[in-house]
């Protein structure tokens, strides 16, 4: 038995490195550029490095900033309408997972048309896509280090990815000054999610001792850090901290997926508009607490990692405590646990268990089988 492990080709990473861009626009033999990003980075100025350095360049470049959130195929099918109608060779994904995302799926359309969601599933994508350079502002998703898009299935309402290894950037630019801005609920919902992508990529089934390694730095470096980072965005340390954790665990689960957390909050209905990072942050324990008797010493792990003294106690009772010590982090950043206190209503319960054992690229791989009851009491206990 072998496994394989992909990644981006190559990581610029430090503060100010947004300036390479240019540069590795034209080691890629690439002459034309493409930026994908959402209105949001547009109000804010984030995007105006990224022009400035390639304007400095004379580069030619147009801007796309129609992304929204949680991207459907339409609208990747408008941002391709850019792609077309500018002819770039090389597109520049710039912002949090829905620009990063939306940027491959481009890519991914451009060579093999519409719609995109005759892709979602595992290596689906026949052939290589135009290339991305990911930049991301935020420290979450991790999109830029995967070969994931995530879209919503106009059919379920519900999310769904396409995987394959035509999806990596070639060049990723990690430049924490492009988080600093990052309003404090934002540090949190995204900084949880990255936390949760190491989690679930760390006692994952499909684990490596590659991905464990990247996963375990993750979490010590979004653990201390996230606190530091929700309570003073501009701590430049912290924000490096976070940036670099997520992008690491990035690198792990794209290589075994994720799990039930992840499946869990993807069956949640798009009619709610809660973000991706919120909705990973409030079903955390419990996916937590479900999986720990599956995987009791990598949860015990977990637990020191979270804070959890564990010089005393065995292995069960110090797996059993990392859910609970994911609790007390959510809280200190003002984050309810549960999907209740996020509008999520009672009799949503049973779609919500069926979607999620569904979805067999997360569950899978998850450490612990679940059927359709076993979910649905799972959400009545943490609801």
């Amino acid at each position: 038995m072998y496994t394989t492990f992909q990644t981006p080709g190559r990581i610029i990473h430090g503060e100010g490195c947004i300036e390479s861009l240019a540069s590795e626009v034209e080691r890629l033999g690439c002459g034309r550029v493409l930026i994908v990003t959402d209105p949001g980075i547009v109000e804010c100025g984030a995007h105006r490095l990224a022009e400035a350095t390639l304007a400095k360049a004379g580069i030619p470049y147009a801007l796309c900033a129609d992304v929204e959130s949680d991207p459907s195929p339409a609208c990747v099918e408008r941002c391709a309408k850019a792609f077309k109608d500018f002819s770039p060779d090389v597109i520049v994904g710039l912002g949090g997972g829905s620009s990063m995302d939306v940027a491959k799926a481009v890519a991914l359309v451009a060579a093999h048309g519409t719609p995109a969601q005759r892709f979602f599933g595992i290596e689906l994508v026949p052939s290589p896509c135009p290339p991305t350079i990911l930049v991301p502002t935020t420290a979450g998703t991790a999109s830029e280090t995967t070969s994931i898009t995530v879209l919503l299935d106009p059919e379920t309402q519900s999310k769904k990815g396409i995987v394959s290894s035509h999806l990596f950037a070639k060049t990723v630019i990690l430049d924490p000054l492009l988080t600093l801005s990052l309003p404090p609920f934002w540090t949190a919902t995204t900084g949880i999610d990255a936390l949760v992508h190491a989690i679930e990529s760390y006692v994952n089934l499909g684990a490596t001792p590659i991905t464990e390694g990247m996963c375990l730095q993750a979490m010590r470096l979004i653990v201390p850090n996230i606190r530091k980072a929700y309570a003073n965005g501009g701590n430049r340390e912290a924000r490096a901290a976070m940036l670099y954790g997520a992008s690491l665990a990035g690198m792990g689960f794209s290589n075994t997926q994720n799990g039930i957390i992840h499946a869990i909050g993807h069956a949640v209905l798009a009619s709610h508009h809660l973000p991706h990072g919120l909705l990973m942050a409030a079903a955390s324990p419990m996916g937590m607490a479900f999986n720990a008797l599956a995987a009791p010493e990598k949860f015990a792990t977990i637990a020191g990692i979270l804070g959890v003294d564990c010089s005393r106690g065995n292995v069960n009772d110090l797996a059993r405590q990392a859910s609970e010590a994911m609790k007390r982090l959510l809280m200190d950043l003002d984050i309810a646990p549960g999907l209740a206190a996020h509008g999520v209503l009672p009799e949503e319960i049973p779609g919500i268990a069926e979607r999620a054992v569904a979805d067999a690229r997360l569950m899978a791989r998850n450490p612990r089988r679940a059927t359709v009851g076993e979910v649905e009491a799972l959400l009545h206990r943490h609801f």
